[in-house]
């Protein structure tokens, strides 16, 4: 991507018909500088060797061989300074590959360096970014050397195997960030554990005061950071995670509207009915029809 740095915006038909699903691995071995630019896709990036300087969103900061970071959909970054550069470039669509995130969440480290690392770089700079060390770096390098080939050999089955692939590094990576020490990387990963057991507990009674003692803060404490994070609180977020995985049992069960709102750690099946209204336009029996 460095040799195309007139470019402002890339998209994904640039680079996923080249491969036929939504992931593409771009390999650079002496990256050049590049302007801003921002891209309608994730971008995974993997520094391995050199150093340059990276511009996220106007946050200023120093690269070097280990650094990984998340570019999310939109956002804008770009290059300078740079010398030796060698990095990999892993974009994908985390929607139309259909991840099975839902495992996933299960990792604070997840949460932590795709949601919250590039939500906090502005407070933290590159203070929370991941900084693998060299066996774990070695390791990534050999699953992308895996993916690359997968992806451009083609072979029968390769996107079932380049999509494993794929996972398998991020989980990698998740548990590495779940290890990682550094002040503002804890202090991200408490929020993260909160986003975790939302994921594992939405069918339970949960209170708010249960997950500012998970994150070991205050009440008040954990809705002003959970906010910056996700501009939302943790009670909505829960709520929006029960509706969702009503939404699923809906359309794949026939399990009866009380018992999906029993499910989904709603007491009161009229409430259930009313909150699935509010946040998706229709009735729940409604939604199962459509």
């Amino acid at each position: 991507m460095g040799r195309r740095a007139k470019r402002t915006f890339f998209h994904a038909r640039d680079f996923f018909p080249k491969t036929g699903m939504a992931l593409y691995v771009s390999r650079t071995p002496r990256h050049a500088d590049t302007g801003p630019h921002g891209h309608d896709f994730t971008e995974l990036v993997i520094v391995f060797a050199g150093s340059g300087t990276h511009d996220a969103d106007g946050e200023v900061y120093p690269l070097s061989a280990g650094d990984v970071f998340v570019i999310p959909q939109g956002a804008r970054h770009s290059y300078r300074d740079t010398t030796d550069l060698a990095l990999a470039n892993i974009l994908f669509d985390e929607r139309k590959l259909r991840l099975p995130v839902a495992d996933l969440g299960e990792l604070p480290g997840y949460h932590a360096l795709f949601a919250l690392e590039p939500r906090f770089r502005k407070e933290h700079g590159s203070r929370s970014r991941l900084r693998l060390g060299p066996d774990d770096l070695a390791d990534a390098e050999g699953i992308l050397g895996r993916l690359t080939q997968e992806l451009s050999a083609k072979p029968a089955g390769y996107r079932y195997a380049a999509t494993t692939l794929l996972m398998e590094l991020i989980v990698r990576l998740s548990r590495s960030y779940s290890t990682a020490r550094k002040p503002e990387s804890r202090a991200l990963l408490r929020i993260a554990k909160v986003l975790s057991y939302c994921e594992t507990h939405y069918d339970e009674p949960v209170t708010l005061e249960q997950l500012a003692g998970l994150a070991r803060m205050s009440k008040s404490t954990l809705l002003r950071r959970f906010q910056a994070a996700l501009n939302t609180t943790p009670m909505a977020h829960l709520i929006a995670l029960r509706i969702r995985h009503a939404s699923r049992l809906l359309r794949e069960t026939d399990l009866t509207v009380t018992e999906i709102a029993f499910r989904t750690g709603f007491s009161d099946s009229n409430y259930f009915s009313r909150t699935f209204r509010a946040h998706t336009g229709t009735s729940p029996r409604a939604w199962r029809r459509g």
